[in-house]
């Protein structure tokens, strides 16, 4: 009606979706399954996980969806928060106590957890050695931390401390995985610099009506986007129980470094007492007089 609210006024605004914290997919764990197979991908992390063969495997869940006698099925799930189900990261706390243990909390040095990966098993598998894990790490965490100070931790259910316990794996630097700074390739164009589509004129040139025609303008080209980097771990010859519904949970962390302090200034030193070379004195030879007086 005339004079009344504008139709637009009843629209509601779009909510904004949430970025995903955690993502899912299903493994295959068996004989013949020991080929990498893909990490779920969450907040710019992927990667891949490779199981061993199993040693042995307990009786089956009566509510799994796997053929007995074929490929276990394994829940495995992504995450960059802390799982509920598993204590929280904290390894300079006392288990028992629950106080500090030779540093602070607030340490920026500490363990810093960046991804955690949980390993669900729909029925009871052993093996004699961890799966070998290796993680696309985003470029700007990478560029955040030094490369050696990438580790990976492990909460076993059936341990008794019930926490984490810190570099389970040793790092594989065999060769270098894609992403790498060996074979880093920017995805967009070769050069970052800006290419003239033409060479703008020093002179404008008056059209046919008179008006001047205005120079052509840059074309900047693309910034290239640096990739992922791949951080691989080895797995560690132990003895690793996968319970049917007992997550097991894996987690990517990284130490910082220590601030390296200021140099402080240096006073700088006074005059010197060393004696200086007299400097000689430029006198005037006499001219001789053109008479020869």
């Amino acid at each position: 009606m005339p004079g009344g609210p504008s139709p637009q006024s009843n629209a509601v605004a779009p909510v904004p979706t949430p970025t995903p914290v955690s993502a899912s997919n299903i493994a295959s764990v068996g004989a013949d399954e020991t080929k990498p197979q893909s990490l779920p991908t969450v907040a710019g992390y992927g990667g891949t996980i490779t199981f061993p063969k199993p040693s042995a495997t307990g009786s089956p869940n009566p509510k799994s969806t796997s053929t007995p006698g074929g490929p276990i099925a394994v829940g495995v799930t992504a995450a960059i928060v802390q799982p509920t189900d598993a204590p929280e990261f904290n390894p300079v706390a006392s288990a028992r106590k629950h106080r500090l243990i030779g540093s602070r909390k607030d340490d920026p040095t500490s363990p810093k957890p960046l991804l955690f990966v949980t390993l669900l098993a729909t029925q009871d598998i052993t093996f004699e050695e961890y799966p070998r894990i290796a993680i696309d790490v985003p470029r700007d965490v990478v560029t955040k931390y030094r490369d050696g100070t990438f580790s990976l931790a492990l909460f076993d259910p059936s341990d008794k401390a019930k926490r984490y316990r810190l570099a389970v794996a040793e790092r594989d630097l065999s060769t270098p995985a894609p992403g790498s700074i060996a074979t880093l390739k920017p995805s967009a164009a070769p050069t970052s610099t800006a290419t003239p589509t033409a060479r703008p004129s020093t002179s404008p040139s008056p059209g046919a009506s008179g008006a001047v025609t205005p120079p052509p303008v840059a074309t900047p080209a693309p910034t290239p986007t640096l990739p992922p980097e791949r951080i691989a771990f080895y797995g560690t010859a132990a003895t690793l129980t996968l319970k049917a519904n007992r997550p097991v949970v894996f987690a990517l962390y990284a130490i910082p470094q220590a601030p390296t302090p200021a140099p402080t200034a240096t006073p700088s030193a006074g005059p010197s007492t060393a004696p200086h070379s007299p400097v000689p004195s430029l006198t005037p030879s006499p001219v001789p007089s053109p008479t020869g007086s």
